[in-house]
This record gives structure tokens, sequence and C-alpha cells, in this order.
């Protein structure tokens, strides 16, 4: 059975001014044409629906059919009558269809989910009509494959075809992601976290990097947990509020003495002005400000508290929950990162309790 879009791929390569294209299991000419009669004058972008069916026969029809398109255009004798049994549509640009899906999908993300995932891409779409050809160059030209941004440009671009109903197709341009995992040189020790501590003691900065080293948060949640004296109650249990980039949860802290050694009970935040700013915002200056007092990355903070959590026993579903992401994303980023001697240290753990439980 012949390959139909190889059959249309050739086609085209015989025309000059129009496309082939194909939408579902129908066929359609697509090019700049004269505007219709009562719409003004110049041309467009302009689609014409054959409808015939993707198949050998009828890219043969197809071609046919371009090529007498073709030679009116040329000859300037293009004539609408010729094809009123063809319901044209307009095209619209990837630049407007892009405007409103934004607003279409902006109602239902986050604001700062929306503007760092999608906002951008959407953006930078020029002012062509929205086809996957046009797409698949654009993408190949942004970003790197491989990567993240690479991914999430397939995956906007996408939802916008289907808003668009536009058919595509770009799966295996978003392939070869993975998570980075985190190595563990990169991770300050629990001595080193406590030994930074000390050194920031007096500033308005030893209370956020506490929070951030005992409770695995992000920057910018710092400014999101929903009541601090919970770090004075039994558990020590905080909420982190749902504006934060993956929603409302819980968290308790590991180890629980650093609640008393870090002094977690006297809140005192940061001197960074919030209000008005995204989450992505407060995380970059949380980060550029920290950055200057800590010899570490502060993000590391919260990696090393995703492998304390593995070392000291905590299961990969409830250290993911607490985290605020999914557990395939915690077993990728952290499970290449946990040493051999902690490796050793949970097993330790895990047959101490094992031998517990039998003498019970």
């Amino acid at each position: 059975m012949p390959d139909v879009d190889k059959l249309i791929k050739a086609a085209n390569s015989k025309l000059d001014i129009l496309r082939i294209e194909r939408r579902g299991q129908k066929l359609s000419l697509r090019g700049t044409l004269p505007k219709k009669p009562g719409k003004g004058r110049g041309n467009e972008q302009q689609r014409i629906p054959l409808k015939i069916y993707a198949n050998a026969d009828g890219v043969k029809v197809a071609l046919a059919r371009a090529k007498r398109a073709e030679s009116d255009l040329s000859l300037q004798q293009w004539d609408w009558s010729h094809w009123t049994g063809e319901e044209v549509d307009s095209i619209q640009s990837a630049q407007v269809l892009a405007k409103k899906f934004a607003e279409y999908k902006k109602p239902s993300i986050k604001a700062s989910s929306f503007r760092a995932n999608y906002l951008y891409p959407l953006e930078s779409l020029p002012n062509k009509p929205l086809t996957e050809e046009m797409l698949r160059a654009h993408i190949q030209q942004r970003n790197e494959p491989g990567t993240w941004a690479r991914k999430n440009d397939v995956m906007v671009f996408t939802a916008l075809c289907k808003f668009a109903k536009v058919p595509v197709d770009l799966k295996d341009l978003g392939k070869g992601y993975t998570a980075k995992p985190v190595k563990p040189d990169d991770l300050p020790t629990d001595e080193k976290i406590e030994t930074i501590w000390e050194s920031l003691k007096g500033t308005t900065w030893e209370w956020a990097y506490g929070m951030m080293a005992t409770y695995g948060l992000r920057p910018h949640e710092i400014f999101a947990i929903i009541d601090p004296v919970g770090v004075a109650t039994k558990t020590g249990k905080i909420s982190i509020a749902e504006d934060s980039k993956t929603g409302q949860r819980d968290v308790w802290p590991l180890p629980d003495r650093w609640r008393e050694r870090f002094n977690l009970a006297n809140v005192i935040m940061p001197n960074i002005r919030y209000e008005g700013r995204d989450n992505q915002q407060l995380g970059q200056r949380m980060s550029s400000n920290l950055r200057k007092k800590i010899p570490h990355k502060p993000y590391a903070l919260r990696h090393a508290w995703a492998i304390r959590s593995a070392v000291m026993g905590v299961p990969d579903s409830i250290a993911a929950r607490w985290m605020g992401h999914s557990i395939s994303i915690h077993a990728a980023t952290y499970h290449a990162a946990i040493s051999q001697r902690q490796h050793e240290t949970i097993w330790e753990k895990v047959n101490k309790d094992d031998s517990q439980e039998e003498e019970k």
C-alpha cells in the first residue's frame, strides 16, 4: 500500500504556487488566492477542500486540479465560478491562532506556569499559516534535540493545533529528553548545611536557608507557606499554598531535629519584595540573592532533602508527594545520586527494622 504522505510530497514537488495537504482522510489545496467576490480586493492565504479521499488516486486528481488552478493564477484568469462546488476556508496565521489559544488556555493554568510553559513558545510563532511543515522548521530552529525546551515546544504546539483543528504529528521531535539526574558531589552534606547556616546567623537569610534545608522547599515556596507557625507543632508539618508551582501540599521536616537547631519557629522572612511577582520571578530573585552568600546552588538544598528522605526510609511515593512532583520524576532525578554509603545505610536500616519485626 503506497505511503500517501510520500505521494503528496512528490506531487507538491511538481507545483510552484499551491500545495496539496492531507486533512484527516481528505485532501485540500492551500495557497495565496484572490479574495472571493464581495470580500474586498487583493489576495490571502486560503484552503480549498477538494472532497477527495487521501489515497493514491486522490493525489493524482488533486495534482491535476492544482495544476489547472496554477495555470489560471499564472495567466491571471482566476475565476471563482470554477470552484463553486468547493468550500473555501481562509487560513488564519499561526500568530492569530496562538493569541486565540492563549486566551482560551490562560484561565485554566497558574499564571507562572502559563508564562513559563505556554506564553513564550506561542509568542515566538511567525505570521505564517499554521501547518505541520512550518511548525517542524520552527521547532528545529528554536531548540536543540533532547532538551526540555524542545519537548515543551512540541507539547504546546500540538495543543495549539488540536485547538485550531489542524492535524499534526510532532511526537518524534520531542523525543530524547529525560530529567537530568542529580550528581552527589554537587550536594552539601548535612554537616556542611549546618556550617553554612551558622554563617548566616543574624541575617535575614538564616530562616529561609534553614526552611529550605529542613523541608526541601523550592526557593519561591518560602513565600507560599500557608502558616509558618506549623513548624512549632508536634510534627512540624507545614502546608504550601495552592498557587505554588505544583499546587497545595503538606511537608514534614527531615531531619526533625533541625527545627530546633535552626530556630525555625522564629520566622524571619527574607528582605525581598514579593508583591506582584510570580513564582518564577520570586525564585530567580531568591536564588540570585542567596547564591551570593552560600557556596552551592540554593536548589541543592531541595535535592539534598530528597536524598536524605531515601536514606531515612521515606518511600518514593510519599517523598514525591511531599516535594510536589511525580514518582517518575523523583526516581529519574534522585536515585542515581544516592551514594554507595547511603545505599548501605538504607540496607542496614531495612534489615534492622525487619529483625525487630521478627522479635515481636
